[in-house]
């Protein structure tokens, strides 16, 4: 039946009687038959289906699962073991503590707790406490702490049990400035006994130092005038209950600041000194002089310390700062001394002093004042000659005027002098004990007029120049020969004669005046025929003798000022063998010696030193035992 033929029977009027009715099917039950019925007969028993998997391969399927099963359980237990030992190791439940004050005077005493604990449920092993401080904490430890150079040290404290805690004590002293932070710090460093790998727990702590037992001051002029004279006086008390040993003070000195002297003097340098001991109570300073210079307005710092030198490093305990102001004058001056700005002096040089001063502003100044200052113990005043001027012997200061030179009545602006003056150094320098060394000559020039107005609160600025030359230490070398000696016997034929061997004995006395001297020596080449017995006095005296040169040489090494002043002069002995030549036989004397030279190098100064002997003969006129007879050289026999 088509779509169409259905369409019209649905829609139809009548209904259709045979609507319910379709054709002929297998699947109808009152046509299909029996046999139809039986096709939807449920069978009522199973057939048993034939096995999927073979009997080994079920024995495979089921070792595999207990394997399976095995690993499982194996990484459950060490899972477990894990999570145990973890719960019974945590690095947070080991702590260490430092505890003490966290304020202190510097040099004082200070004890600080190390506390450490292990709140976990196993050991810790190798266990090492490291404590670190800086180097001017002075720590005083016990046996068991082992120092790692000057900022630390370590304590092997082996195991911490279970649950136990401990302590350590560390004391010690800061030597730090005031107002100085430093820090105390503590590595504990262990493994648990349950793992291989390393911890550790730190701990610091900042002490402030709140003040110092050792007052400590340095003054200086607030206002100079370029080219003036300076002093820096540095003063130190101990107000503490305990004695300071091995002190030092130091002194950082401003840029184109000109050291001259100091008193006490010097020790090292010249910016530090040795003060030793410094009991409960007692005090003490030093005054540095010298010239500073500088540009107007200019601030120049000077810084000085006190404390200890050790491995060559200044540990301060306390510091203080000076400044001091460079101002402009409208009056400058200048000098030089034998033409130059700086020089050094030896004894007998006459110097010739020049003073040149000028009005540098626009303005004119009344009644200008020349003046200069040169005060030494080494100056022979006596030659001292003026063409002009003023000496006041007590003030040992020269004074020049109007009525001296014209222009000093009304300097006008531009206008300038020339002065000059001359005096000699000492031919003798006055030693009298071991303090008479490193003299220094200070010539301080001065020119001022009551029309210079001074600043508000501030010291009138007087224009100045200063100069300071040092003397250098004067080295004398004497040598004597003796064929009569005391200390080294000689003999062989006197007079000397050819083909013969006589000997002598040479002695070499080196003297040192005024500065200490350094790599001193003295040094000479013996003549032909001439050699050297090796016989000296005293025996360890450094004299070498080199046989193919024919050289001798006396390594002194450093001598003291006064030396063959105020003490005994340094002295070597030794003996030569003299053989004369053939044509030498008949001389009136023989040659035994040339020339000498000592040299040295001077401390205070700072310049090489040298000076020369005369050559000896057989003319020993300082052996009193021998005649003029036995200076001659007789010919062969």
């Amino acid at each position: 039946m088509s779509l169409a033929e259905i369409k019209n029977k649905l829609y139809q009027k009548e209904p259709d009687k045979n609507l319910g009715k379709h054709d002929p099917s297998s699947f109808d039950i009152r046509t299909g038959g029996v046999s139809s019925l039986n096709k939807f007969k449920t069978q009522e028993e199973w057939e048993e289906a034939p096995p999927l998997i073979g009997e080994e391969q079920n024995k495979s399927i089921k070792w595999g699962a207990l394997v399976i099963a095995g690993i499982l359980g194996v990484a459950l237990l060490i899972a477990g073991v894990l999570k145990f030992s973890q719960a019974s190791f945590n690095e947070n439940r080991v702590s260490v503590n430092i505890s003490g004050p966290v304020e202190g005077e510097s040099g004082s005493l200070m004890e600080y707790v190390i506390s450490y604990k292990n709140d976990n449920r196993v050991a810790l092993k190798n266990v090492v406490l490291h404590v670190g401080f800086p180097e001017s904490f002075k720590a005083e430890t016990e046996a068991d702490f082992k120092k790692d150079g000057d900022a630390g040290g370590r304590v092997e404290m082996g195991e911490i049990k279970a649950g136990a805690s401990g302590q350590y004590i560390l004391k010690g002293r800061a030597y730090d400035p005031r107002g100085t932070v430093i820090y105390v710090k503590a590595d504990l460093n262990y493994t648990p006994s349950n793992f291989n790998s390393q911890f550790s727990a730190k701990s610091q702590l900042g002490i402030r130092v709140t003040s110092t037992p050792i007052e400590f001051e340095v003054l200086a002029p607030q206002y100079i005038a370029s080219g003036d004279a300076v002093d820096y006086l540095i003063s130190y008390k101990n107000t503490g209950q305990a004695d300071f040993n091995d002190l030092h003070v130091k002194i950082d000195y401003p840029e184109s600041f000109i050291f001259s002297k100091s008193s006490p003097s010097v020790s090292e340098g010249n910016n530090i000194w040795y003060i030793g001991r410094l009991a409960a109570g007692a005090s003490g300073k030093i005054v540095v002089s010298g010239k500073l210079e500088g540009t107007r307005d200019e601030a120049k710092n000077a810084t000085a310390y006190i404390g200890k030198l050790e491995q060559g490093e200044f540990i301060s305990y306390n510091e203080e700062k000076a400044v001091t102001n460079i101002a402009a004058s409208p009056l400058v001056i200048a000098q030089v001394v034998n033409g130059l700005q700086n020089l050094n002096v030896k004894a007998g040089d006459t110097l010739r002093f020049e003073i040149a001063y000028k009005n540098d502003s626009e303005l004119g100044y009344r009644d200008a004042i020349v003046t200069e200052k040169i005060d030494s113990p080494v100056l022979d005043y006596s030659t001292l000659r003026l063409d002009q001027g003023a000496f006041n012997s007590d003030s040992k200061t020269i004074t020049w005027k109007a009525a001296d030179f014209a222009n000093l009545r009304f300097l006008g602006p531009g206008q300038a002098g020339l002065i000059r003056f001359s005096i000699k150094v000492k031919d003798v320098i006055p030693i009298t004990g071991p303090a008479d060394k490193n003299f220094v000559i200070s010539a301080l020039a001065k020119i001022d007029s009551p029309d210079i107005p001074t600043p508000i609160k501030s010291n009138k600025v007087i224009a100045g120049n200063e100069m300071d030359m040092k003397l250098t230490s004067k080295i004398v070398i004497e040598t004597k020969g003796f064929y009569y000696d005391p200390v080294i016997p000689n003999s062989g034929p006197l007079p000397a004669q050819v083909g013969k061997e006589t000997t002598y004995t040479i002695h070499w006395l080196a003297e040192n005046v005024s500065n200490d001297v350094t790599g001193a020596k003295i040094e000479t080449v013996l003549p032909t025929g001439v050699s050297m017995t090796g016989k000296i006095y005293p025996e360890d005296a450094r004299l070498a003798y080199n046989e193919r040169n024919n050289t001798i040489v006396w390594e002194i090494g450093n001598i003291s000022a006064g030396t063959g002043v105020i003490s005994s002069p340094k002295e070597a002995v030794f003996q030569i063998k003299f053989v004369p030549s053939p044509e030498q036989g008949g001389a009136s004397s023989g040659e035994i010696l040339n020339p000498s030279v000592f040299s040295a190098k001077d401390t205070f100064t700072g310049e090489d030193l040298s000076v020369t002997s005369e050559k000896k003969s057989t003319i020993l006129i300082e052996d009193a035992k021998m005649d003029a007879s036995g200076y001659r050289v007789l010919p062969a026999s």
